[in-house]
């Protein structure tokens, strides 16, 4: 396969790849593992048929790739960047001719490499899937293919240097330009005038180093880093942690940050796309920052292969008031706080201004935009980008997604209650973004009832295919909302968006036809698909009725992924609505079948008047 029979088959997946299956969870395409068998393991460089080099690790829909893969295509491939998502320039991966057996099948038993840890200085080792050999993640003070190379600390900077590299510094009113060398750091001054312009900030002074045109700063004190940015001795946030510059780098499940300049970003918010990143505490670091005015510092991670983002572990500088008191009237301002009193010098809220604020269909933005370029084989999600999304387990190990609408409530479709399963045997999780795992951001639910509209038939599935939900009130409450729990607004019964408006779809589906785990949560972009077009006979014929709508067959940003029950999410003004229910479809990937999804405005006044809500008027 050549690379334009390559690129054509690429198109040809992102044309094809937006239908779902009836019941089943909707896939992906597959993707395997290439590479050549290394006798000690570690980082070998692979190099493409063309000669150029692959780069390890790269960013392909939004998950990190330490190997060449293979995407509908025998021959595999890899990036020839750190990201494939914006650079899109790849290369087939040449087979190594000192190792002919390349391929390494699944199931062949082999030994287990990190059996013995070969990493050294505290490196972890990690098993790379389908292949015998294995990578090293080591401590930040240390690298190489065993850890087995010491950095060198600058104390100027607060960063390291890796062995061989170069920097100019300001030391002791000194300007010397330094190279670490075998985890030592040499230094020697150098000659030196003014900058034309100051990048040092809070008021720190810039030199130009004369032979290299390099600008260092001499920092006031308090002040620390490259640009004079960090305040090392900061120790807590103020008010959200807009200002924070302290060095907190771990977040609150010990997480490592990522740099904020790191190739592996892309379309969120780091300073390769941010406006004034410097006045956003932004730069070459992976210090816990908080650039979008969220509630507390946060950055990104690196979470089961995948971009993710955490909270730090950074303390507030104010802590509550009743901490501060003796034991017996911390117990009376607990009693009266949980009698919503406030104290004097309380701000009162203005009703009209958080009146006007939405309580449905926002989602956080860790992200520039939501309708990124076409990313093969779906994106991966960050957290909180679809807080309504619901997981459902049985014990009868089926799985269906579900969609919160308001406290107490949950909409999915009626074909993953087909079975009759017991409220005992039935669970909902919200929050959660890895499939079937719990942690600080989800709560888990009971069932005290699911309610089929009366049209509904277990004979004809497709019709009338919703169900809702109701969750077991905890403490005399449901759902209480978080940023990562929140429901979707409701269209009204009159609503509508155009047809080939791009819509979002999520879920956590098989990355594969043959899998059988789930993913983390994947998000994809579909147009919709006019009702005509779908009605013809080559398509579905009389079996669309005016109760259900289609979408998918031309992609708009990435391959369709998602579960049976979950949303099909249409945004009006920054605000998501639940515009469909993923429903069924005739296959995945078949050409000219698209998805097809439950209305959700023609059962508006159903799912009103079960739920006890008055309507909105129009």
């Amino acid at each position: 396969m050549d690379q334009q029979t390559f690129l054509m088959a690429y198109a040809v997946v992102l044309f094809l790849s937006c239908v779902f299956t009836a019941r089943a969870r909707i896939q992906s395409p597959m993707f395997d593992t290439f590479i050549s068998k290394e006798p000690h393991g570690g980082s070998r460089k692979v190099l493409t048929t063309m000669g150029k080099e692959c780069k390890f690790p790269f960013r392909q829909g939004g998950r990190i790739h330490h190997h060449c893969i293979t995407v509908l295509s025998s021959k595999p491939w890899c990036s020839l960047t750190h990201n494939f998502d914006r650079d899109r320039k790849w290369g087939f991966c040449a087979p190594d001719k000192t190792q002919p057996n390349v391929f390494v099948h699944a199931s062949r038993r082999i030994p287990n490499p990190c059996q013995v840890n070969p990493c050294q200085n505290g490196g972890s080792c990690m098993l790379i899937p389908h292949r015998h050999s294995f990578e090293c993640s080591c401590p930040e003070s240390f690298s190489g293919r065993l850890c087995e190379q010491k950095k060198c600390y600058e104390t100027v900077h607060l960063r390291y240097y890796d062995t061989g590299e170069s920097w100019g510094r300001i030391h002791l009113r000194n300007v010397e330009q330094c190279t670490c060398v075998a985890g030592e750091i040499k230094c020697e001054r150098v000659r030196y005038t003014t900058c034309r312009s100051n990048p040092c900030q809070n008021e720190g002074t810039c030199r130009m180093i004369t032979a290299t045109g390099k600008e260092v700063c001499n920092c006031r004190r308090a002040y620390s880093g490259l640009y004079c940015s960090f305040e090392p001795e900061t120790e807590c946030y103020n008010s959200k942690g807009r200002a924070y510059r302290g060095l907190v780098n771990t977040t609150v499940s010990g997480a490592h940050c990522l740099p904020w300049d790191s190739d592996l970003l892309y379309d969120e918010l780091h300073v390769g796309t941010m406006a004034s990143s410097p006045n956003k505490g932004l730069g070459e670091h992976a210090y816990c920052r908080n650039p979008d005015g969220d509630k507390k510092p946060w950055c990104y991670t690196l979470n089961d292969g995948a971009i993710s983002w955490e909270y730090c572990d950074v303390p507030s500088c104010v802590m509550p008031l009743w901490e501060n008191l003796p034991a017996e009237k911390s117990k009376v301002f607990r009693r009266a706080s949980s009698r919503r009193m406030t104290l004097p010098a309380a701000r009162k809220r203005n009703p009209s201004k958080s009146s006007k604020k939405p309580v449905c269909g926002k989602k956080h933005k860790k992200r520039l935009s939501i309708a990124r370029g076409r990313i093969l084989g779906g994106t991966s999600s960050l957290p909180g980008t679809h807080p309504w999304m619901a997981a459902i387990y049985t014990e009868q190990e089926d799985f269906c997604a579900g969609t919160l609408i308001s406290s107490c409530w949950v909409l999915s479709a009626a074909h993953c209650f087909f079975r009759n399963p017991l409220m005992s045997q039935i669970r909902v999780v919200l929050g959660q973004h890895h499939f079937n795992a719990t942690g600080l951001n989800t709560r888990t639910f009971g069932v005290e009832r699911y309610i089929f509209p009366r049209k509904f038939s277990v004979f004809n599935p497709t019709l009338h295919d919703i169900v809702l939900v109701k969750l077991k009130k905890q403490n005399g409450r449901c759902v209480r909302r978080t940023p990562f729990i929140r429901p979707i607004c409701l269209p009204d019964k009159n609503m509508t968006f155009p047809d080939e408006y791009c819509c979002t779809i999520s879920g956590w589906g098989h990355k594969n036809e043959k899998a059988e785990s789930y993913s983390s949560l994947q998000e994809a972009g579909v147009r919709l698909v006019s009702h005509s077009t779908c009605r013809k006979p080559e398509v579905y014929g009389n079996h669309v009725t005016a109760d259900m709508i289609c979408a998918g067959l031309n992609g708009c940003s990435d391959a369709c992924q998602g579960d049976s029950g979950g949303p099909l999410a249409c945004a009006k003004d920054d605000v998501s609505f639940l515009y469909g229910i993923i429903s069924w479809g005739d296959g995945c990937g078949r050409s000219g079948k698209p998805g097809v999804y439950t209305r959700v405005g023609n059962y508006i006044d159903w799912i009103n008047s079960v739920i006890k809500r008055k309507p909105k008027a129009s």
